[in-house]
C-alpha cells in the first residue's frame, strides 16, 4: 500500500511585489474571465488594483501555495456591509488545480481566522454555476442577486474565543 502525501496549502499576503505572478495566475484561468466577461487582467491592471488594495485597511487579499507553487488568490473586506460581516469578494483557484479541494480549503481557513465576524459574505460574478453550487455546499445560501451579473451569498458564522490569523 501506498503510502498517502498531504500537500500543505498555505496563505500569505499578497504584496506589490507579487504583481507578475498574480498575473499569471489569472492567465492561467481565462475560463473565470470569460465568464465575468472580461479579458484577464494586465500587468499594469494587477499593479493599480495592488496600490487600491494597499491604500483600503478593510481589504486582504492572500496568494494560495500549495508547497511553493502559487494555485490561488483570495480576496475580501472586512466589516462590509456591516460592522461584524466580511465579503469575499473573489475566491479563485487556477484553472489546473481546480476540483481538488483547494478552495474549500482556503474557504475554511479564512472562516476559521476571521474574529469578531459574524456573517460571511460571498459574491459571485457573472454566470457563474459551479461558483453558486461550491458555496451552497458550504453552508451559504443565496440572499440576493445585484443585477444580471453578481449574486450574493452569506454564511453565518460561528463565535469563538480564539485569535484569528488574518
Amino acid at each position: 500500500m501506498e503510502a498517502m502525501r498531504t500537500q500543505s496549502l498555505s496563505l500569505r499576503p499578497v504584496q506589490l511585489s507579487d504583481a507578475a505572478l498574480l498575473q499569471e495566475l489569472f492567465l492561467k484561468s481565462p475560463g473565470y474571465f470569460a465568464l465575468i466577461g472580461m479579458e484577464p487582467p494586465g500587468l499594469e491592471d494587477v499593479i493599480r488594483d495592488l496600490h487600491t488594495l494597499e491604500k483600503d485597511p478593510r481589504r486582504r487579499a492572500f496568494l494560495l501555495f500549495l508547497e511553493r507553487e502559487a494555485v490561488g488568490y483570495l480576496d475580501y473586506k472586512l466589516h462590509y456591509p456591516g460592522a461584524e460581516e466580511a465579503t469575499l469578494s473573489l475566491l479563485l483557484i487556477r484553472e489546473d488545480r481546480q476540483g481538488q479541494g483547494l478552495g474549500q480549503r482556503a474557504l475554511r481557513h479564512l472562516m476559521e481566522s476571521l474574529v469578531g465576524v459574524k456573517r460571511l459574505y460571498a459574491v459571485v460574478y457573472g454566470q457563474n454555476p459551479r461558483a453558486k453550487d461550491f458555496f451552497l455546499k458550504e453552508g451559504f445560501r443565496h440572499v440576493k442577486d445585484g443585477g444580471p451579473a453578481v449574486s450574493w451569498y452569506v454564511r453565518t458564522l460561528r463565535a469563538g474565543p480564539d485569535e484569528g490569523l488574518l
